[in-house]
Parts: C-alpha cells; structure tokens; sequence
C-alpha cells in the first residue's frame, strides 16, 4: 500500500472514532449526571437498600439449555448468552436476526433470507446451529438452512432467549454444530388481556399485530396474528445499483403473516399439557440479474406446525416428558430466463456426463473465439486446445479427440453457426419443493442424590422431501436417537457434566457426540470451566441424494426446435457418501456475578478444530463437492452486563476470532474458484467485534443506545480493514390510563460506514433510517 494510502487509511479510521465519540459522549455526560444525583437508595452498593424489585440480582440466573438440566450460570458447562424480553423491548429490533448482533461473535447477514453466523462460515445457507422454538427444531433438514422469515413467534410473546456458544451435539444432536439458539415463548397465563401496535417506516416497513391471552375454562390460551413487511436494501446511488424509484429496487423485500397458538392446561399438580401451532404465509422476493424478457423470481412459501407436550412429575426430584410434532413447508419458486440455446442440447448433457468441465466451457461460451473454426472443421490439436484452455481459465484439463469430435457434432447440430450457439431463448422453470417432519421425543430427567443428577431420552424423526427439480421425485430420512447427560457434584466447589448422544439414521453413518466439562466454583456466583466437547452436522438429503435438474418449458424459438427440454447440467448423485462435518472444541472459561455491583461476565478462551467441512455451494454450476475444507478457529469472547443504579444498565459483549483455513482437493478448480472458496466460509465473519448498549428508563420513558462495531469483516485473506459500523437508538414512552397502556416509540439506526455485509449489494444508500411504533394494551 503506497504511504498516502495509508495516512488515508489512518484518516479514515480516527474520523469514524470521531463519530463513535460523539455519539457516546452524550451517553457517558447523562450516565455520569444522573449518577451523582442519585441518593444511596438508588446505587448498587453492598450497604445499599435493595429496591425489591431489583433485588433478584442476587439470585444466580438459571437456564436449561446447555445440557436440558436446570442450572445456575455458573455451574453450566459452556458458555452462554440469555437474552431477556426485557431486552428485547429495549432494543426495539423488529425481527428475530437482529437480536443476535448482541450475542459475542454472533454476525447477521440480511437479504431476500436472513443469515446468522457463530464466529466463522458460509453465509449463503445457516446450516451449523441448532434453532428451537419451545423445544421444536426449525433446522431444515431437506436443504439444510434455518429460514428465519418463516419462524411463527412474535418478538412480544418471547419470554427469554437462551443462546449456547458452541458445539451442543451431545444435548441436541447433529447440527447443533456450533452453537444453539433456544427460543422460548410466555405462558399464557404471563401475558392476559389484548395487545395490538403497528409500525411503519423507512424501506418499506409496515408491520402490523394484534395478540389475545386468556383464561377460557381450565385451559390458558394466547392468540397472536401478525403482519411484517419491508422492501429490503435498495444498494448505492453511486455504485449504480439503486435509482430514484421508490420500492424495492433490488428486488429482496419480503411480505409474511402468521397465526399462532398457544394453549396449556394443567390436569393435576403432576400434570400438564401443552399444545402450539401455527400457519404462516409469506413471499419472499429474490435478488437477481434479470433481463427484459425475464420475470424477477418470488418466493411463496406455506408453512405450518401443531406440536403437543406433556409433562408429568413423579415426585420433586423425578419428572417425565413426551413431546411430538408435526411440521409441514411448501415453497413455490417460478423463474422465467433466458440463455443461448445451446445449453438445452441433448448433445451437450451427453458430454457434460462424461466431462463436466469440458461440457462448461461449452455451456458457459468460455471457448476462445479462434478454437472454434479448428475445432469445427475437425483440425483441432487436443493438446493445442488444452494448453489454450488453461492459460485462459487457469484450470487442469485433459482434452482428448473424442472430446473434440463431440463438440463438432454439437457445432454441426447448429449448422456451424455461431448465432445459432448463441442465440437467446427463453422459458420457464422452478425450485418448488414440500418438505414436511415428524418428531417423537421421551425424556426423563431424575434427581438420584445430592451428586447426581441425570436426563435421558430417546427420539425418533423423519424428514421427507418431495421436489421434482432437486429429487425428481421423494426422498426421506429416518433418524434414531439415544442422549444422556449427567450431572455430578462430588465436592461442593467441583462439577463434573458429561454427556453424550448416538445418533443412526438411513442417509448418513452413525455417529456418537460426547461432552465433558469440570466447573469450579470459586464461590457460588464465581466459577472456571474447562469443557471438551465434538459435535457433527449431517450433510442434508440434497448433499447425499441430489437427482437436481431444470426442466425449462414454455420456450421461444431456437435453433433445436425444442418447446421444453432441460438444462445440460444435472447432478444425479454425483457428489455421494459425503462424510459428516466435524468439530472438535476446548474451552476455558470464567463467569462471575457480583450483586453488590449488578456486574454479570462471562469470558471464554476458546480453541475450534472444523474438518470434513462442505463449503462447495450445492449448485448446477459445481460439478464436484466434497468435504474435505478444514478450519482452525481459535479467540476470546467477552460479555458483561452491569445496571450501575436503577435507572441505568449497560451491556457489552465482543470477540477477537482468529480463523486459518486450509483447501482440501483443489486440482479441478481454477484460481478465481480458489480464491472464493477460500473466503466463503469467514465471508460472515470479523476479527474484532464490539457490541455496546446503553438504557436509561425514568419513569415511563426509556431511551436505549446501541452501536456495533465490527474490524476487518469479510476480510480473510486480504489486507483491508473492511469495518462495518452501525448505531442504533430506540426511545419510549407509555401511558398509563384506566385499564388501558398506550406504547409509542421511535427507532433510528445509522449506517457508518459505505462497507457491505456479506455481498456488494448488501447496501442501503439512505444512512438514516427509521420506524415509528403505536401500540396499546388492555
């Protein structure tokens, strides 16, 4: 980099600090004042008196997730985030992604589908975390993703939000690879009367909703519909990616709607039952390059769910679970495209079978224009057209004569004229695809003494997809599960947990997950942990059983005389007995809670092994994917809450992630391939982040700042810094009248920095932007 480049650089970067500045500064000037006004009363001190209902933070928080036994923070065996519902009202975000811009080393990637990423990977398709809603597992198994438009809960009806940083397999199975988010919902007991708001603002934003709890005979029951709409990103004036036009430019706004339920009763002290379901709809609009006689694509997607769970207490230390569901998703997805004519030739799908690459220089018009008489005429040199070949495209070839003689006989097909090859037509195609699951789940968890504790279960699920462009047809999977964890206490200060889970299902081998972790308590808020843990995800049934093809109909005119045909490249189980990917993790850890201070931290050191990775993207344009891409990933990840008095609370969390990546069998990929793949799997990634939130409530105001500020994203194996910079500000007022609460807010966020996430269009040309928000509840 040449020297004014680098005082540019520099300049750049005190300039943003100056911006940071002075955002801050005001936070830190009322922090500071209302501090010194308040009384003893009000501050957090040893000898302070405790309002009551603040004095909680005495009490060590609990949370189920990490090993699906109650334990107190400390004792957990990993690290975790819980975000609360009082968070979430707080920050004011309007969808689920966006709350986990607060959790350390958590990165959200937003377009027509949104992406959330745990220190490293691709962000194409969320496929290595685990996403339960109440229990339910949301991870698609058909073509493994968590789509989070079409999860059916309202941001209000979420009580917490309990999020386990890193692998979890032994608890949760595979795909709970490096992290798991546990979303779970109110009683509907916790939230009686009506609520009902609407918000509207910048990009498109309109969202409306309206939520009914009641107690109807001896059941408890809540009803929530609602509606959510925005245009997505429209890019950068100055890139030329955006116009003047109102809309979505861009082609990546989303439209959905959703009714759920959620109903309990409890039949005796020992038992209850819970029933949820759901119906969402929802149109996904889908970012593409589309010409004049092309029709911009719209994802429709149906979804819905019931799932029942009973529970049964034997006595106080014996409690029993059956759980089931039924799950079902259609997605209907119509293209019309148009490409040279010579990509539907039944001579070229021959060849692409034989030699996919060859067939691609074909289909792809990457044969160079002086190759194409030689070849023609039946005088081409194999070896002259292969050296040609791979000092243009940068890729090993192995040409031969009969390779050549079937490219005549497609040159011939045409009449040997280039125009014909070339020439455009255009037709229709899909990606639609039904995808439905059952799942069956015992657990039984026993309190056998004072050092050992225990839960054991077993479940049973299936997965079926039915698509004719991906299967051509139906395909399922059925799974087996087997997972226990223990709990044992052999000092007062010394926890062991171990645990583990075997997994055997048709499509992939059986694998066995285990876990193991020491927590030492310095003190009962105050522990150190050691865990070990491994932890696989499945390749999903499109990477193990793909029968992908397009069937294009409706053509225009060409030269084959086809009115439908299909497209000459196909994958019919080409990429076969693809192994698991594996993850192997050590961590070191500290959590702490002082209730004097209301000071909360969690620290982890962290060392992550990833291999047999599949970072090939599952496409018509990738001959060959394999799982052979490993990744060191290694780091800190840091979290402290404080509430300094009692109308101030302040959260931080941030990570340094070091990530190393090493190709497998790159002999078949040019260099530009190379260079992709290397960077796709921290695409969704940064080395430093910092996460940093301040609320001041005063009655019934309350005012929350927020800013994030990521260092080198996207930037493996470049030099630049690529920040990305965000700031945020929600503020509230209620009123409180007889029997009735009226809410209004406004939320503002402004984009720092011109730096895209993820991909170059991921852009909004306004910095400002904003929504308002009305609400009442009785």
């Amino acid at each position: 980099m040449e020297k004014d480049s680098i005082i540019g650089a520099v300049q750049n970067e005190k300039n943003r600090e100056g911006v940071m500045k002075g955002y801050f500064g005001s936070m830190v000037a009322i922090l500071a004042t209302t501090m010194n006004a308040a009384t003893a009363e009000d501050l957090f001190l040893p000898d302070a008196g405790l309002d009551a209902e603040l004095s909680g933070f005495s009490v060590v928080p609990e949370v189920l997730t990490a090993t699906r036994l109650k334990q107190p923070r400390s004792e957990v065996p990993g690290s975790m985030t819980v975000i609360t519902a009082e968070n979430i009202d707080q920050w004011g975000v309007r969808t689920l992604p966006e709350l986990f811009r607060f959790v350390p080393g958590m990165f959200v990637k937003h377009g027509d589908q949104d992406s959330i990423a745990y220190h490293a990977s691709n962000p194409n398709l969320m496929r290595r975390m685990q996403v339960l809603i109440d229990g339910r597992s949301v991870y698609r198994a058909g073509i493994a993703s968590v789509v989070w438009e079409d999860i059916p809960v309202a941001l209000e009806d979420i009580q917490r939000i309990e999020v386990f940083r890193g692998p979890n397999a032994s608890s949760y199975g595979a795909n709970a690879f490096m992290a798991v988010i546990n979303i779970v919902t109110f009683h509907p007991a916790d939230t009686l009367g009506t609520r009902a708001f609407a918000r509207s603002g910048d990009q498109g934003v309109r969202d409306y909703e309206v939520s009914h709890s009641a107690e109807l005979g001896e059941w408890f029951y809540r009803a929530t519909v609602s509606r959510k709409h925005d245009d997505g990103f429209d890019g950068n004036e100055r890139l030329g990616q955006s116009t003047v036009q109102p809309g979505d430019n861009l082609h990546d706004g989303s439209r959905d709607s959703f009714i759920s339920l959620n109903a309990t009763t409890q039949f005796s002290d020992q038992s209850r039952l819970l029933v949820e379901a759901a119906y969402k709809d929802g149109k996904q609009r889908l970012r593409q390059n589309f010409g004049e006689d092309e029709i911009a694509p719209v994802d429709e997607n149906q979804s819905g769910f019931v799932m029942g769970q009973w529970q049964y207490d034997f006595s106080a230390t014996h409690t029993t679970q059956l759980r089931a569901y039924w799950q079902k998703e259609k997605r209907l997805t119509e293209f019309r495209k148009c490409a040279p004519a010579v990509v539907l030739s039944p001579l070229l799908s021959q060849l692409y079978r034989e030699d996919p690459y060859w067939a691609n220089v074909i289909g792809r018009f990457d044969l160079p224009e002086e190759l194409f008489v030689p070849i023609a005429t039946g005088t081409a040199n194999p070896a002259d057209v292969e050296s040609r070949l791979e000092e243009d495209l940068g890729r090993d070839y192995d040409i031969s004569q009969s390779d050549l003689d079937q490219v005549q006989a497609i040159f011939a097909e045409a009449g040997f004229d280039v125009d014909n090859l070339s020439g455009t037509t255009c037709g229709n195609y899909d990606l639609d695809f039904d995808e439905q699951r059952i799942d069956v789940e015992f657990q039984d968890t026993v309190q056998w003494n004072d050092v050992l504790r225990t839960v054991a279960g077993v479940n049973f699920r299936r997965d079926e997809v039915t698509s004719e462009t991906y299967f051509n047809g139906t395909v399922s999977n059925d799974l087996m599960r087997v997972f226990a964890n223990a709990e044992i206490r052999p000092l007062d200060k010394l926890i062991f947990n171990l645990g583990g889970m075997y997994e055997d299902e048709d499509k992939n081998s059986a694998v066995f997950s285990p876990r193991a972790a020491a927590n030492f308590l310095i003190a009962p808020q105050h522990s150190l942990r050691l865990v070990y843990s491994t932890a696989v995800r499945s390749p999903d049934l499109l990477e193990q059983e793909p029968d992908y093809s397009l069937q294009i109909t409706d053509l225009t005119e060409n030269y084959l005389g086809l009115t439908e045909g299909s497209l000459y490249a196909t994958q019919t189980g080409a990429y076969g007995d693809l192994d698991h990917e594996r993850i192997t993790s050590w961590e070191l850890g500290y959590y702490g809670r002082l209730p004097a201070y209301n000071l909360e931290m969690d620290i982890k050191v962290y060392r992550d092994h990833l291999y047999q990775l599949i970072s090939d993207p599952i496409n018509l344009n990738t001959p060959d994917v394999s799982s052979d891409t490993e990744m060191n990933l290694s780091g800190v990840d840091w979290q402290f809450t404080w509430q300094p008095s009692q109308i101030h609370s302040l959260w931080y969390s941030g990570a340094y992630i070091d990530a190393d990546m090493k190709l497998g069998d790159v002999s078949s990929l040019s260099a530009r391939e190379v260079r992709n793949l290397v960077r796709v799997e921290t695409r969704l990634s940064s080395e430093f982040s910092h996460n940093l939130s301040w609320n001041f409530e005063l009655g019934s105001w309350s005012f929350t700042q927020s800013y994030f500020w990521h260092r080198s994203y996207d930037s493996y194996g470049d030099q630049k810094l690529n920040p990305y910079r965000r700031y945020e500000a929600h503020l509230q007022k209620r009123w409180k009248l007889t029997n009735v609460e009226l809410e209004t807010s406004a939320f503002l966020h402004h984009l720092i920095d011109d730096e895209p996430i993820a991909y170059n269009t991921n852009r909004i040309e306004e910095k400002y932007l904003g929504y308002l928000h009305v609400g009442v509840r009785f």
